[in-house]
């Protein structure tokens, strides 16, 4: 009953993932990893974890209040190796997409994100060892994205409008993945529809929606749920090949030049990204 249990759990949270075999090449720099100097403890919480390896280890439960409460892949942080050393996020994401590693998060300053690879004990429950592989290589191809050209796209929307590379350039273009049958994608709608509107006087920014729903069900479904972003249809190939996508929603966001500029699994996540974005630009 407890291998069902967990089965399910970790089939509902990857969804699409669980169907997938994504192939990534992964390539390590060789170099001498730097010690953090800010690691040095101030007091007796700086520099410490969060919380202790064997809680968090326990079983599935508590490994997964742990992660989803306290762990974010997708945010900047300060990534360490298991000595405590500095390395790249490729080669931390790389080495916990072997399913051997976790991140521990380390105690810091308030703006400050620390995480700490830690061994996964062979003595704990194998799902946590699924689950990290699973997830850091999502991630470590959204890193590979990262500060790239998006991939070559042409879209037509449910109502015909086509969106290309061309037309789109100079533009601030965001893009949530997504389907009909994903209760997430579905629930975070009307925060995404306030979003919209917010910006709606803002002609150098697009809220695209790719989508793996025929073009008759999307204008079936928009007829019954209100979404104001322009809804490409039959996009499943494009986000799983060209996006590496494989858990919904995620959301891209793109800059004026066709650069990827963050990947984030949510419409809070990417309206603070957008808000952060144009501040910046200002």
């Amino acid at each position: 009953m407890k291998n069902m249990f967990y089965c399910g759990l970790l089939c509902t949270s990857l969804f699409f993932s669980c169907t997938q075999n994504p192939k990534v090449a992964l390539e390590e720099k060789k170099s001498n990893p730097t010690p953090v100097e800010s690691l040095k403890p101030a007091d007796t919480k700086l520099g410490l974890p969060l919380q202790p390896v064997e809680s968090i280890l326990k079983n599935f439960n508590s490994f997964w209040a742990y992660y989803t409460q306290n762990v974010e892949l997708f945010q900047d942080f300060t990534p360490l190796n298991a000595k405590g050393e500095l390395i790249s996020k490729q080669s931390f994401l790389t080495q916990m997409s072997s399913g051997r590693y976790f991140p521990l998060v380390i105690n810091a300053k308030a703006d400050e994100h620390i995480y700490r690879l830690e061994k996964i004990n062979p003595k704990a429950d194998s799902f946590i060892g699924a689950y990290m592989e699973q997830f850091s290589k999502e991630e470590l191809k959204f890193h590979q994205l990262r500060g790239k050209p998006v991939p070559n796209f042409s879209f037509t929307d449910v109502n015909g409008k086509i969106y290309t590379p061309a037309n789109t350039k100079g533009k601030i273009v965001l893009l949530k993945c997504w389907f009909i049958g994903c209760v997430a994608c579905v629930k975070e709608m009307p925060d995404l529809n306030a979003m919209v509107k917010k910006y709606q006087d803002r002609a150098d920014i697009l809220f695209i929606s790719l989508a793996s729903d025929s073009k008759k069900e999307l204008q079936q479904f928009l007829t019954k749920v209100a979404f104001d972003y322009a809804t490409v249809p039959n996009q499943g190939k494009y986000m799983s090949d060209q996006l590496n996508v494989a858990a919904y929603p995620t959301h891209f966001l793109i800059n004026k030049e066709g650069i990827v500029v963050d990947v984030l699994p949510d419409g809070v996540q990417i309206a603070k990204a957008l808000s952060k974005a144009l501040e910046k630009a200002k």
